[in-house]
């Protein structure tokens, strides 16, 4: 869990984005024990461009932890976290190769990466859903990072790419079962200045779930321009 002033990166192995990849998990059975945590003691302020007064990441990823969305109730396996910018980048691509892994962490980097975190669960009926919250030193970053990650899915699902434009979101389905023999869709949207990415795993594909996963989440979020 989210420990002051301190970034636990306990969802590392956590695949958020599989079907950029192609649709395999990483979710582990038991919620996996934090390795070392990075201290944050002298953590460098958020620029004040994107929230006044300024703050330090330890603060920003806190405020991220509260406002992700929880699981169901019985969900098992709780893990959450906050990430730095290794940890999403791992979280976002999982299994992929290190070039893909380290054009990311550029891009990231180049548009303003503040902070992250994220909370993956499985419920009771073995339905599993991973959610990333990205925030950005401004909202052109989030969005721009938003569009990067949406034309990925796209690539990687042609056929089932599907868009709303009132929440800006992209999703796709993949119906090739992963190793616990779920398919998955995969939904990213920006909001102010985060972007937030909800993959749900289910036997098979349910986009209208997964929809409303990620529209409680918005929901969930301040509006854009107000205080987190």
């Amino acid at each position: 869990m989210f420990t002051p002033r301190r970034i636990v990166r306990v969802l590392t192995a956590t695949l958020f984005l599989a079907p950029l990849v192609g649709c395999t998990s990483n979710a582990p059975s038991a919620a996996p024990s934090p390795p070392a945590a990075l201290s944050l003691s002298a953590a460098p302020s958020v620029p004040a461009a994107s929230l006044t007064p300024a703050i330090s990441v330890a603060e920003a990823g806190e405020q991220l932890m509260h406002r992700l969305l929880a699981g169901p109730v019985g969900a098992q396996h709780p893990a959450s976290g906050v990430l730095d910018l290794d940890g999403a980048v791992n979280a976002v691509l999982g299994k992929g190769t290190p070039a893909a892994k380290a054009e990311l962490r550029d891009q990231l980097s180049q548009q303003g990466f503040v902070v992250g975190a994220g909370l993956s669960w499985t419920a009771a009926d073995g339905s599993r859903s991973s959610t990333l919250l990205m925030r950005f030193s401004a909202e052109t970053g989030a969005g721009n990072t938003a569009d990067r990650l949406a034309g990925d899915l796209r690539n990687a699902h042609p056929d089932t790419v599907f868009t709303d434009p009132g929440d800006l979101s992209t999703g796709a389905v993949s119906s090739t079962p992963d190793e616990h023999g779920n398919a998955c869709v995969v939904l990213i949207a920006p909001h102010g200045d985060a972007v937030v990415l909800v993959s749900y795993f289910t036997p098979t594909p349910d986009k209208a779930a997964a929809v409303s996963l990620l529209h409680r989440q918005l929901q969930g979020l301040p509006t854009p321009g107000l205080p987190w």
